[in-house]
């Protein structure tokens, strides 16, 4: 606005002023005739001239007036708009400052959120490397028990073996007292009828000897006496005799009675030890085919895209008791009980994935695998009480892809125990 009433004034002021108010024909008073009427043409031209001048004038300054008014109104105008402007401004420096602080206020956070997310990678790390120390140590206590088993096997079987040999010798030997007891049995009989067969037959012998003597001797008188205290000693001789023998023959034949008894009873121990000993072998035998359930599973290929629900693990490494399907993805219980869960996840790329461990359709923990990285790990671990035929499974929770190898990165595991 200035500058117009600078160049207004400077308008004025120039040499050419008079041809411009008067329209742009200058007149030149030094050549105009001097002849008698010259000076009242002069005069009258002199007039007119100055008419024109301040009409022109006039309608110049109104004209600049006009354009001062209006220059005024801008300048209000502008200088209401500056206040504002300033008002803007300071209120956007608030802001800034605000911003600034609320800049810094964030910055400090991020540092605290980067320390608690390193924090909790360390105690990730931890507890994966006490897993795999878990796992090692369960890995060296199934071999170790599969070597005492073995060995307990193969002891058990040589000492089957033995008791089998000890068996079908007391057998022999049991048949063999059987046999030798009943041939005692039936010869005792036939034994005692030969002895006093025998005797009898050497008694009458006796008899027709002492007869023959009676007859043919006349000292018979004589020889009665004697012949009869002879004969009476011999009667109780034999009889004694026949007495000790029988007692002997039935003492003995008691002892090998006993003896053939106490082998039975023997015998009879032998067997029952064998049951109780093949008992204990079958309950070892179901405790040893009794295992522990548990599986490991895994995925042995990548996949940037994979956005689904159920993560399925088609690699099966361990599967204890079959509880784990391949095809679904979900582990049953064959048994109430505590049991572990573990699930590690490696994200593809540049991408982020988010998998919950669940039961029954609820959720319990979440592993996050972000993209602040390529190819960060996700882990996480839960302790669920089980019932009979309750399900658990991985499911994705936010984001997408999966990153493995022939060897499996991302894991599923659990166990009872």
């Amino acid at each position: 606005m200035w500058t117009r009433i600078a160049l207004g004034f400077r308008f004025l002021t120039q040499t050419n002023s008079l041809s411009l108010l008067t329209d742009g024909d200058p007149q030149n008073i030094t050549s105009v005739d001097k002849s008698g009427d010259s000076k009242t043409d002069v005069f009258r031209q002199l007039l007119n001239q100055e008419t024109l001048i301040r009409m022109t004038m006039d309608k110049k300054v109104q004209g600049i007036l006009k354009d001062i008014i209006e220059m005024k109104g801008d300048l209000a105008t502008n200088a209401q708009q500056l206040r504002e402007a300033e008002k803007e401004i300071i209120t956007l420096k608030n802001e800034v400052r605000s911003l600034k602080t609320e800049n810094q206020a964030l910055q400090a956070e991020t540092q605290k959120f980067k320390q608690v997310i390193s924090q909790f990678e360390n105690k990730f790390r931890d507890v994966d490397e006490n897993f795999t120390d878990v796992a090692r140590d369960q890995e060296k206590h199934e071999i170790n028990l599969n070597e005492k088993f073995e060995r307990f096997q193969k002891n058990t079987s040589k000492i089957l073996d033995d008791i089998k040999i000890e068996v079908r010798y007391l057998s022999v030997t049991l048949l063999d007292l059987n046999k030798h007891t009943m041939e005692l049995n039936s010869s005792i009989p036939s034994l005692v009828d030969d002895k006093f067969t025998r005797y009898s037959a050497n008694l009458n012998t006796s008899m027709v000897e002492m007869s023959h003597m009676l007859l043919s001797t006349k000292d018979f008188q004589e020889n009665v006496v004697y012949n009869l205290s002879s004969l009476e000693k011999d009667q109780s001789s034999i009889t004694r005799l026949l007495s000790d023998n029988l007692n002997s023959t039935i003492n003995s034949i008691k002892s090998e009675v006993e003896q053939s008894q106490n082998a039975q009873l023997k015998l009879s121990s032998a067997v029952s030890s064998l049951e109780v000993f093949r008992m204990n072998m079958s309950l070892l035998n179901g405790c040893a085919q009794e295992t522990r359930e548990g599986f490991t599973v895994g995925v042995t290929s990548s996949s940037s895209t994979w956005a689904g629900d159920v993560l399925v693990f088609p690699h099966v490494i361990t599967n204890n008791g079959n509880g784990y399907d391949s095809s679904t993805g979900k582990f049953t219980a064959s048994k109430k009980g505590t049991y572990v869960f573990f699930v590690t996840v490696n994200t593809y790329s540049n991408n982020y994935i988010y998998l919950d461990i669940v039961h029954n359709g609820a959720s319990k923990v979440r592993t996050m695998s972000h993209n602040t990285a390529s190819y960060l790990t996700g882990s996480n671990m839960a302790v669920l009480e089980l019932n009979k035929g309750d399900t658990v499974w991985v499911s994705r929770y936010d984001g997408k892809s999966y990153y493995s190898h022939s060897v499996p990165i991302t894991t599923f595991s659990g166990f009872l125990l």
